[in-house]
């Protein structure tokens, strides 16, 4: 089984929150181990409030205090190896609470441990947690230095979230010109977003997040500020989700009371934050050109946060030769509503991928294990970016991208059809159909979904079958589907479950309901 999939199904369950960016982030990876590894396995016991072995920590600790108390720095850090007991060593020093024992940790941040992402992410995290629990002030740029590498990571929301509960982070935010104040904007963007996608909601009254987005607000420049714009879009969005995070710290009258009086200093802030953001796209988009490196990046995905129209300021980057940031400008087009994006979109792909050539070869089951299309072109890109040009040429490419024998671009064409009524409603039915048979299962997903949203009733029963299962893995799918895939047609069937017993079915449709609504206000804005 897809061990991350545990791993997302599991946390929510534990946590009471999504899991939608994990499955996305893993689905990039094209080798998968059979079985969820031990360290995994270990951390999430210990959130479901398994202890660790208190005999094996204070061995641990004892071990340590002898050898730091005879200098021998370097055996103790000799010691700390990739494992089951790694967690219990950290925690160790964590409990010892010397000089010696937060500097190790802080060494620890540098280094890599294992090649798995998922078990490196568990590391990073109890490195984090276990600075916190020293409460040492001057760890905290070593954990804004590894920020990068770490919040990147799968499960890098729990690190960013370690992060920004230390006393003196909100000092670094008021420092935004240099390169951890930087670091700092960001590791709060994270964590913001971690709430939904499995941070639990205490984060906000621990970290005294509506203090620091006024502190931000406060000491905000001139200049509107890419990282600025991202974090503020986020704390717009938790402070749409309160009512469903209060939910979760029902019974737990002191946390709520803390929570709310966190979100009452947000809420004083919506106008001013949301004027704000009403402003920036103009500007934030003019900035593109002239930017590079780091910033552009950074323009590009404050700008994919605020779903702006980019068509003008976009479409000349990726006419440029191996514009790096492709992938990021095509994701922007999502939103567009610019008439010349779609010609010029197609016009790109007709000019790099023998589209009708491919679309002649025998279908694939599998991914082959390199990309087929050019290495510089973002094709499975450009196909998901055309579903917001709706016209009779970008459907004929569509459908073609749908035969193609790379069941990666063919689940891509197929995820942009069916955002518009069909110009050619039988030629994309029979498309349609006929990848709900496709050999790969992300086709048939990708085809069900699409259906869905032109109201076959088949394929919307297919879907509420899934949502009423027994088996929570299948809900928990079914909900993100619906989420992703933006089955609005659904909408009353996930709201039956906002009101589900089960805590965390509740607390994913509630998400899966605001992640719709967003979308559907960003389309009233197009």
């Amino acid at each position: 089984m897809n061990p991350l999939l545990i791993v997302v199904v599991l946390l929510p369950m534990l946590m009471g929150a999504t899991f939608l960016l994990l499955i996305r982030h893993w689905r990039r990876r094209q080798f998968l181990r059979d079985e969820l590894s031990p360290i995994s396995r270990q951390h999430i016991d210990l959130y479901q409030g398994v202890q660790l072995s208190e005999s094996a920590v204070e061995s641990a600790k004892a071990r340590f205090r002898e050898l730091l108390e005879r200098g021998e720095v370097d055996a103790v850090e000799a010691s700390l190896r990739a494992g089951m007991q790694y967690v219990v060593q950290v925690r160790a020093l964590a409990e010892l609470g010397t000089d010696d024992a937060g500097r190790i940790l802080e060494r620890q941040l540098q280094r890599r441990l294992t090649d798995d992402a998922i078990e490196q992410a568990w590391y990073w995290i109890d490195l984090a947690n276990g600075l916190r629990s020293l409460n040492r002030a001057q760890s905290l740029p070593h954990l804004l230095r590894c920020s990068e590498s770490a919040s990147d990571l799968p499960l890098g929301h729990f690190f960013a979230a370690e992060t920004i509960c230390f006393l003196g982070f909100i000092g670094y935010l008021r420092e935004t010109d240099g390169p951890l104040g930087r670091a700092a904007l960001r590791v709060l963007h994270r964590a913001l977003e971690g709430l939904r996608f499995g941070v639990q909601p205490t984060l906000v009254a621990e970290a005294r997040v509506g203090e620091m987005i006024e502190a931000l607000w406060d000491d905000r420049q001139k200049q509107v500020d890419p990282l600025v714009v991202r974090v503020f879009v986020e704390a717009l969005r938790v402070l749409r989700r309160a009512p469903h995070a209060e939910s979760v710290l029902a019974g737990e009258a002191s946390e709520q009371e803390a929570f709310g009086w966190q979100m009452s200093r947000l809420a004083a802030l919506e106008p001013v934050m949301t004027e704000y953001l009403a402003d920036a796209p103009t500007e934030l988009a003019a900035r593109l050109a002239r930017a590079a490196g780091a910033e552009q990046r950074d323009l590009l995905l404050s700008l994919i946060d605020l779903r702006a129209e980019t068509g003008a300021a976009v479409l000349p980057l990726l006419a440029q030769p191996r514009f790096p940031h492709a992938e990021l400008a095509l994701e922007s087009l999502v939103w567009s509503s610019d008439p010349r994006v779609g010609p010029a979109l197609r016009e790109m792909a007709l000019q790099r991928v023998p589209v009708l050539r491919r679309s002649q070869r025998r279908r694939s089951a599998l991914p082959p294990p390199r990309s087929s299309a050019p290495p510089d072109f973002p094709y499975r890109s450009l196909l998901r970016a055309l579903r917001a040009s709706p016209d009779r040429q970008t459907e004929d490419l569509l459908l073609l991208a749908a035969r193609d024998w790379d069941p990666t671009f063919r689940a891509a064409a197929v995820s942009s059809l069916g955002w518009w009524e069909p110009v050619q409603r039988a030629s994309t039915r029979l498309t349609l159909q006929d990848s709900r048979r496709d050999p790969n299962p992300d086709v048939r997903q990708a085809a069900r979904a699409a259906l869905a949203r032109l109201g076959e009733r088949q394929a919307l029963q297919w879907f509420r079958q899934t949502l009423t299962s027994e088996d929570p893995q299948r809900v928990h799918e079914a909900i993100q589907a619906v989420a992703v895939e933006g089955l609005t047609l659904l909408w009353p069937d996930l709201d039956r479950l906002a009101d589900a017993e089960d805590p965390d079915v509740s607390q994913h449709a509630c998400e899966a309901l605001e992640r719709l609504c967003e979308d559907m206000d960003s389309a009233r804005r197009r």
